[in-house]
């Protein structure tokens, strides 16, 4: 089969089994396990915010009737079911919730363009939802193995006349009625010419309102009577207009609704306010009149954790076991038994070139004669890169990154050294802060030798998922190229491990080529706005002392000048909305250093790895908004 790391493989997966196969437990243990936990993840609008290729449709189609089915009836899929467990979807090892994802990519758009009042425009669209939520709700049922007359459906008390307008409570009339009022809708907004007859039409399905009644499916299987809690999923909520989004959150954050209702959505639906002035979940508190969202809506925020090093580590996790699931639907190493991803990518550095290393030797030496350097100096900085390399856990201890380590040193010890005392030979300088080699020198040693020698810098499997941002799709696109070349070393009958040297010049192609194929809105002034900015993070990486150890791969902006850009520089403040949707950028809010507070707009990992910057994040350069003003005005 082809490659699948080259495209999102669960978007065209339709049998269940294959599926389940590439799917990975993790971000439902992470972010949708705690809201279960509190009883906030079926009882309330859930509002799933996410970049491009976070995984939020793969996630959904998990909470569908014939997955979950599928789910429980096979074998070897346990951390799939516990997480499903903790998210409450299975109780029991039976399944307890039945869920119908609706993508709103057709139709709905055109309602609101429709010649009618808003009102009757919303009712249009919450009408045809409900249609279609009651379809989706009983044919994944029938998908499941269901048939109609095997499903009851429990409808709340007291609501007689809603529930004979949506058919009764038996299954097959519900079912006719929806099909029916899908039609009556469907030829509506297909009209070319809407009009009174159309209007006359919609008369008969006015008081339609299915998700105001419908409590929950019972289907017995085994001689057992199984309650599933419907679950509505509305995915691609940024094809719709503004006012059309804010018009359907409003009609779903009731609380009298009885079914549970998500709405997935990418980063860029919302405003450069909500992203940029608010906190990491891009919700404020108020945003339309007597709502309070923290309270009336569970917010899951696919980016944009506090604790990063967290995040970093779960998504490590993530993507080696998704991987792992993809290498497997390969035939050509499936065959060999080539199960885990990481073994085929070497993770044992390569030197320079012998000639290389003669000319680092030489500069070594070059710096200590000009900063005046005595030898027993020399010789206890060289003891200092070997205390640390000795206690280093996998160190990089060739003799280039050793020489590296050195001559970073010898640049400190002179920024230290008080003039005076450098030159004077005779008189032994005491340092106010003892000169420490460790992973931060050992790391800016390495881009030194990348920048300057070509040295092999991105490798090995964790390199690889540091520079997928936190982003499934971007890391699978990243991977697909070392995937094709093990494929291609495999059926030459070659060694199918990939050499770190060819990995980090893979790697650097492909994210040069996603940089270049950046097309999304003003993708052009995002990438105006990173090459400015990755100009002057390779500048400050390169100085000799490695002031940030590895170096710098963001801007820091004053928290406070930060918040105001939505307001005073609307342009700006779009550019930068897009750029975090899009991978581009990574916020960083309230990040404290040097007694203030900053915000900082990070490189992503495409970005970083073209330029040769850092994965290793908390270096930046101190800036102000005008900075980044003037980057876009030069390009």
């Amino acid at each position: 089969m082809s490659n699948p790391f080259e495209k999102r493989a669960t978007e065209y997966l339709r049998e269940e089994m294959a599926f389940l196969a590439v799917v990975t437990p993790e971000p439902l243990v992470t972010f949708f396990s705690q809201p279960a936990k509190e009883d906030r993840l079926y009882d309330r609008l859930v509002s799933v915010i996410g970049t491009p290729g976070s995984g939020k449709t793969t996630m959904a189609r998990l909470f569908e009737y014939p997955t979950l089915n599928a789910l429980l009836r096979s074998q070897g899929y346990k951390s799939l079911v516990d997480a499903m467990a903790k998210c409450n979807a299975i109780r029991d090892e039976w399944p307890c919730v039945a869920g119908c994802r609706l993508p709103l990519e057709s139709d709905y758009r055109d309602i609101w363009n429709l010649p009618y009042s808003e009102e009757l425009r919303v009712k249009l669209m919450t009408t045809l939802l409900q249609s279609r939520a009651v379809l989706g709700w009983l044919r994944n049922l029938q998908a499941g193995g269901v048939s109609l007359n095997q499903i009851g459906i429990a409808m709340k008390e007291d609501a007689e006349a809603a529930v004979q307008s949506i058919g009764g409570t038996d299954s097959q009339s519900v079912y006719s009625r929806a099909r029916e009022v899908e039609s009556v809708i469907y030829e509506t907004i297909a009209a070319l010419i809407p009009g009174d007859a159309e209007l006359s039409d919609l008369k008969s399905i006015a008081a339609y309102r299915p998700l105001d009644v419908i409590k929950e499916f019972r289907i017995v299987r085994e001689a057992r009577t199984i309650s599933l809690k419907p679950l509505v999923i509305f995915d691609d909520a940024h094809i719709l207009h503004t006012a059309q989004l804010a018009a359907l959150k409003k009609w779903l954050i009731r609380r009298e609704l009885p079914v549970s209702r998500w709405i997935l959505m990418r980063l860029d639906t919302l405003t450069p306010e909500e992203v940029l002035a608010s906190d990491s979940s891009g919700e404020r508190d108020n945003e339309e009149p007597g709502i309070k969202k923290r309270r009336e809506m569970t917010i899951i925020s696919l980016q944009g954790s506090d604790d990063r090093t967290s995040q970093r580590r779960r998504f490590r996790k993530m993507a080696k076991d998704m991987s792992n699931r993809y290498l497997r639907r390969m035939e050509v190493f499936s065959r060999r038994q080539l199960n885990v991803f990481g073994d085929l990518l070497n993770d044992k550095p390569e030197p320079i070139a012998p000639g290389q290393q003669t000319l680092l030797r030489k500069a070594v030496d070059t710096t200590q004669r000009r900063l005046g350097i005595a030898p027993k100096r020399r010789a206890e900085l060289e003891a200092e890169v070997d205390r640390y390399m000795k206690g280093a856990t996998n160190p990089d201890d060739g003799e280039d990154v050793r020489l590296g380590m050195l001559k970073i040193l010898m640049e400190r010890y002179k920024k230290r050294v008080p003039q005076g005392e450098l030159f004077n030979k005779d008189q032994e300088p005491d340092l106010s802060r003892p000169l420490t080699a460790d992973s931060g020198v050992a790391d800016g040693a390495k881009i030194h030798l990348l920048q300057e020698f070509g040295r092999p810098y991105y490798f090995g499997i964790d390199m690889l998922c540091d520079a997928g941002s936190e982003n499934a799709e971007q890391f699978l696109q990243l991977a697909a190229c070392l995937v094709s070349h093990c494929e291609t070393q495999v059926i030459r009958g070659k060694e199918p491990v990939v050499s770190s040297k060819m990995q980090h010049r893979l790697l650097q192609d492909r994210a040069n080529k996603i940089f270049q194929e950046w097309n999304f809105p003003y993708s052009q002034q995002v990438r105006r706005l990173v090459e400015g900015m990755a100009a002057q993070c390779v500048s400050k990486s390169s100085e000799p002392n490695a002031p940030l150890d590895g170096g710098a791969n963001a801007f820091g902006i004053p928290q406070d000048e930060f918040l105001q850009i939505p307001e005073k520089h609307n342009d700006l403040a779009r550019i930068i909305l897009f750029g975090i949707a899009y991978n581009a950028f990574t916020l960083v809010r309230n990040y404290q250093n040097k007694t203030r507070t900053w915000c900082l707009l990070e490189l992503g990992g495409v970005p970083a790895v073209k330029y040769g910057l850092t994965l290793h994040r908390g270096g930046f350069l101190e800036r102000r908004v005008d900075d980044l003003l003037t980057l876009l005005s030069e390009g």
